[in-house]
């Protein structure tokens, strides 16, 4: 509980500050990406809110940081070693949301217009509880991609009049379930409705969804939001905080409901332009 109130009031912290800190430097002309901002694309995000009726009451604080190295490329192919870490916590103390994962491996990043497709593989290190093991094989391919909005927000543009993405990764994700392989899927596509100084207000619509090969309970869901956010596009990153009426499910036990909920999420990357494509 402790540590999800601090992940809680950091995200508010960083949230705050990274909207103040960089006011200035959203007026700065755009510059081309140079060698080195190629050779070392980086991110780091913060995510925090309620999960949903699936889980009742509770909510779950989360945070992330990778650094790579573009050891080649060739056109829009990059081949990037990494390594990543991520933080995660919830009220309700369920194993799954409680994870401190680190990664060490490669990925082949292509660019497409829009976004963006990686795959790859290497080395998890993370407790497994059934076994004590600690080191586990990764794997996993995604596809991210943004349009109107959510694409210029993620490089430091405003957001435009039809703001949309779509998110998908498919592999073997947790040291705590190393052989189970899970596929989450979500889409999103909001309106600006109106805009304030460098906020929009934008209604939206989304969805989700995972399922995996060990057909455990809470990987097996779906989601549909429809709710308001407040979006401010930061140099290399976005900030965005709002509130959506969620109808959520369990596939295999068809538990569920709908809920508010609210949340929270910061993403700076060191020069996006590197790795997605107009």
């Amino acid at each position: 509980m402790d540590r999800l109130h601090r992940t809680l009031a950091f995200a508010a912290v960083a949230v705050v500050a990274s909207a103040s800190a960089l006011r200035a430097d959203d007026a700065a002309p755009s510059r081309q990406p140079s060698f080195s901002s190629v050779a070392f694309p980086g991110s780091f995000w913060i995510s925090a809110g309620h999960v949903g009726p699936a889980e009742p009451d509770n909510a779950i604080a989360e945070s992330g940081f990778e650094q790579g190295i573009a050891a080649w490329s060739r056109g829009s192919w990059f081949l990037v070693p990494y390594i990543g870490v991520r933080f995660s916590a919830d009220i309700d103390g369920n194993d799954w949301n409680n994870r401190r994962p680190t990664t060490v491996a490669v990925k082949l990043v292509r660019r497409v217009p829009r976004g963006v497709i990686q795959g790859g593989g290497g080395m998890l290190f993370e407790r497994d509880p059934s076994s004590g093991h600690r080191r586990h094989v990764a794997a996993s391919v995604s596809y991210w991609a943004g349009w109107a909005g959510d694409h210029g927000a993620h490089t430091g543009g405003k957001s435009k009049g039809f703001p949309g993405s779509v998110n998908a990764v498919s592999g073997l994700l947790t040291g705590r379930d190393p052989d189970n392989w899970i596929t989450a899927f979500s889409v999103q596509q909001g309106v600006v409705a109106h805009r304030w100084r460098a906020f929009s207000a934008v209604p939206y619509i989304g969805a989700a969804a995972s399922v995996d090969s060990k057909r455990r309970s809470w990987e097996n869901r779906v989601s549909y939001d429809a709710g308001v956010k407040l979006v401010r596009p930061i140099v290399g990153g976005i900030i965005e905080a709002g509130v959506a009426h969620r109808q959520q499910r369990y596939l295999l036990t068809h538990a569920g409901g709908s809920s508010p909920v609210a949340f929270v999420n910061l993403w700076i990357g060191w020069n996006p332009r590197a790795l997605i494509k107009d």
